[in-house]
C-alpha cells in the first residue's frame, strides 16, 4: 500500500491557514473534516476569515472510521493535546498515513511567546509538504510570522480572535 501524503499549513494567527486548507482540498464525499472540540468558536465547522466554511466533526480523539475516507482535513492542529485530546494525534495521523489516506493539517506553529507547539513541530518533521504562511503585522502591515497576545491571561492555550490576538512582525512583536 502506498503511504498517504501529509500536508501541513502553519503560521501565525490571521495568516489564512484554514482558508488554504479548504481552498486546496475540494469538498468531496471521501473527505472527512475534523476540528478540535476544544475550539468552539466555529461550532462543528472549519471556518476561515475569508468566508470559506465546511462542516466538520468536533473531536476529542481520532475517529474510528478514519479508514473509510481518502483524505482527512484537520483544522487547528495545535489544540490536539491533552487534556483536550485523548491520545497522541501525531501517532494517530502517522497510522492513518500508513493506511494510504492523505491528511492535511492547519495550525499555529508557535504560541504567543514564540514557543513551538510540540504537535505542529512533530508534524512539520514528518510532512511531505510544509507550507509556512505569513500574515500582515497589525501595527505596520509588514510580513508577520508571530502571534502576539494583547493582554496577559492565565492560559497559554486559549481560543480567541482579534479581541485577544494580533499578528506581528519581528519589529513589533512583544510579550503581553
Amino acid at each position: 500500500m502506498v503511504r498517504g501524503i501529509l500536508t501541513v499549513y502553519a503560521g501565525p494567527m490571521f495568516a489564512g491557514k484554514s482558508a488554504h486548507l479548504l481552498q486546496e482540498h475540494p469538498d468531496v464525499r471521501s473527505t472527512l473534516c475534523l476540528a478540535p472540540a476544544f475550539d468552539t468558536r466555529s461550532g462543528a465547522a472549519i471556518h476561515s476569515r475569508v468566508g470559506l466554511s465546511r462542516p466538520a466533526r468536533s473531536v476529542r480523539a481520532w475517529p474510528d472510521d478514519a479508514a473509510e475516507y481518502d483524505h482527512i482535513l484537520l483544522d487547528e492542529g495545535h489544540f490536539m493535546i491533552a487534556p483536550h485530546y485523548a491520545g497522541d494525534v501525531v501517532a494517530d495521523i502517522n497510522r492513518t498515513l500508513d493506511q494510504g489516506i492523505h491528511v492535511s493539517v492547519s495550525g499555529l506553529d508557535t504560541d504567543f511567546m514564540r514557543q513551538a507547539f510540540d504537535v505542529m513541530a512533530r508534524l512539520r518533521a514528518m510532512a511531505d509538504r510544509y507550507i509556512l504562511l505569513q500574515a500582515r503585522c497589525h501595527v505596520c502591515g509588514a510580513p508577520a510570522y508571530w502571534t502576539a497576545k494583547k493582554r496577559q491571561t492565565a492560559y497559554v492555550l486559549e481560543t480567541g480572535d482579534d479581541d485577544l490576538y494580533e499578528a506581528r512582525c519581528e519589529s513589533h512583536w512583544a510579550p503581553p
